[in-house]
């Protein structure tokens, strides 16, 4: 079982992200024996990492953080990353009879994560520390969820390169819908999270690819709802729109899906009706009574 402690530090060298720099994860664990691998605009610490990974985390995990500090703004979070055998003290992060796998405290600017895939790493640093950005973007207030999961769902099918897929998944469920459903508002970020990255994947990032393609990076830190559902509405439009290959009703989608649906039922009731009618057993033909006289008894 391997676990993953990775510390990680982001901003954009301005004076305020600088200040604002959080502890390392020698400091915040010094139980346990720390490698720095990168410090800078993003800090990476990691201690009994099986040797060859350093630079694929160093790589990875640098670029995801270097597209939030972009597109959401300057941010810094301590992420810590422990594998194999180590002294890092698992425990301190279990809720109830779970153990960790992922476990993230905006308020202290914390991410603690339980690694058995290496390759789920980057996707759910991105992920978190998109939580993070929108956490700090609001002066340190919780943003609406769940919007703030969307997006970090968003950066994580990005890293993945699954947006195209998800866009597909997403069209085809969106036949019927052409209206916003989802009240983005519905609740804040929670300020402690545990999760399990091996099932933290969803198909909904692709909507936050459209928001921004239509609208712009600003748009992420827009916490109106109204706005949001405005949007979700011209998606699932669009969505439609890509299905059918056209952006202009003819006789009425709607009507002519009715109208399909409707011919096709009649179709199926015909030949039913028919295999029935052709395979049902005829009456039995009633046998008359013997010719008296024609049989006799001995």
């Amino acid at each position: 079982m391997t676990l993953v402690v990775l510390s990680i530090l982001v901003s954009t060298g301005s004076a305020s992200a600088q200040a604002a720099q959080a502890a390392s994860c020698a400091e915040r664990f010094p139980e346990a024996d720390w490698t720095l691998l990168r410090d800078g605009v993003v800090s990476i610490e990691t201690t009994g990492m099986t040797p060859g990974l350093d630079e694929r985390f160093d790589r990875d995990i640098s670029m995801v953080a270097g597209w939030i500090s972009d597109d959401i703004g300057p941010f810094s979070a301590t992420v810590c990353l422990v594998s194999g055998e180590s002294a890092f003290d698992a425990n301190l992060h279990e809720i109830g009879n779970s153990r960790l796998h992922a476990h993230s405290d905006l308020r202290e600017g914390l991410f603690v994560m339980r690694v058995e895939r290496f390759d789920l790493v980057a996707p759910a640093a991105g992920y978190t520390l998109a939580q993070h950005a929108l956490w700090q973007n609001n002066e340190e207030q919780a943003f609406p969820e769940p919007l703030a999961g969307t997006i970090g769902h968003w950066y994580r099918a990005r890293f993945l390169d699954r947006l195209e897929k998800f866009h597909k998944d997403s069209m085809f469920g969106n036949l019927f819908n052409t209206e916003s459903i989802v009240d983005w508002t519905a609740s804040t970020q929670e300020p402690i999270q545990n999760w399990d990255p091996q099932n933290n994947t969803e198909s909904i990032g692709a909507f936050i690819d459209f928001a921004v393609t239509s609208h712009g990076t600003e748009v992420l830190l827009e916490t109106d709802g109204d706005t949001w559902s405005e949007i979700e509405a011209e998606w699932r439009v669009a969505l439609r729109n890509d299905l059918r290959g056209r952006d202009t009703d003819t006789t009425g989608w709607i009507g002519g899906v009715t109208l399909t649906v409707v011919a096709l039922l009649v179709a199926v009731t015909a030949l039913t009706l028919g295999y029935i009618s052709k395979h049902r057993r005829r009456p039995r033909t009633e046998t008359p009574p013997p010719i008296p006289g024609f049989f006799s008894e001995s």
